[in-house]
């Protein structure tokens, strides 16, 4: 992958898997302009780029992210009658990323190592999997702000904890606790903050050792599995796997199985 001159972020590629930094640690990484411009190119960078095989998402400093930048929110109170549709349209910039990334065809990891609120939150709930530090902990904070989640929460919440436990976390806009986030299906794993970004990166490796149509093909599916019905699932899973049929990953599994068990007869002949 080329270098990139992010002022924001932090973009680097370790065997396989690109680990994406969020790096305004003075800010607590608060999502502004500049990173959100810098975020599309950074996801379009990951999905052009097949030889990268999974994404971990993580922050700087003590926080992953503290949401959107306030400055950012007095800028744009100080458009007066135009606030509405500016915030409109940077509104859709961003969730076009965050479309993206949801969709990225490569398993995710959000490595939460510190707060994630409000907008944090929901930039971490679109990856597939949340990791999350011991000394890390959640909110959907904006309620605080009057507010509501507009980065997917309302999408990924229900889906995540049900939906009474959504309510509760967007209407009171409470902090979670790491272990709470564990036991309620927020967080999908809690380990100690030293050791986040390596497991999060080891687990993305033992991903990347099984085809990766067969997984894209699956998240695919999967993403999109609670809106469809068994006949559609049943449509969508039976194109897949005519597509898998001819890959060269399953021919050579198949092969390799025979094979072996044919080595195994002659051995206990």
């Amino acid at each position: 992958m080329a270098p990139t001159d992010y002022t924001t972020l932090d973009l680097a590629v370790e065997d396989r898997i690109a680990v994406l930094t969020l790096d305004r640690p003075r800010a607590r990484n608060a999502i502004d302009a500049a990173m959100r411009t810098e975020l599309r190119d950074a996801v379009d960078r990951v999905t052009e780029d097949t030889s990268i095989r999974g994404l971990v998402l993580t922050g700087s400093g003590s926080a992953f992210c503290a949401g959107g930048d306030i400055r950012g929110m007095q800028e744009r109170m100080d458009l007066g009658p135009r606030v509405g549709e500016v915030g409109w349209r940077r509104q859709r910039e961003l969730h076009d990323t965050l479309t993206r990334l949801f969709q990225l065809d490569r398993p995710t990891v959000a490595a939460v190592n510190g707060p994630a609120l409000g907008l944090g939150l929901d930039l971490a709930l679109t990856c597939d999997f949340l990791f999350l530090a011991d000394t890390a902990s959640v909110a959907s904070s904006f309620v605080k702000r009057g507010l509501v989640s507009d980065g997917g929460g309302m999408f990924h919440l229900p889906r995540r904890v049900g939906l009474s436990t959504a309510k509760d976390l967007v209407f009171s806009g409470r902090s979670v606790p790491a272990d709470e986030a564990l036991r309620i299906g927020l967080a999908d794993r809690v380990v100690p903050a030293g050791d986040l970004r390596a497991t999060a990166v080891g687990y993305l490796r033992g991903l990347a050792t099984h085809p990766a149509m067969a997984q894209a093909l699956g998240k695919d599916i999967l993403n999109r599995s609670l809106e469809l019905s068994i006949e559609e699932i049943h449509t969508l899973s039976g194109q897949a796997q005519a597509f898998c049929y001819m890959s060269p990953d399953h021919q050579q599994s198949v092969r390799e199985f025979l094979d072996a068990r044919q080595a195994r007869k002659t051995n206990t002949a």
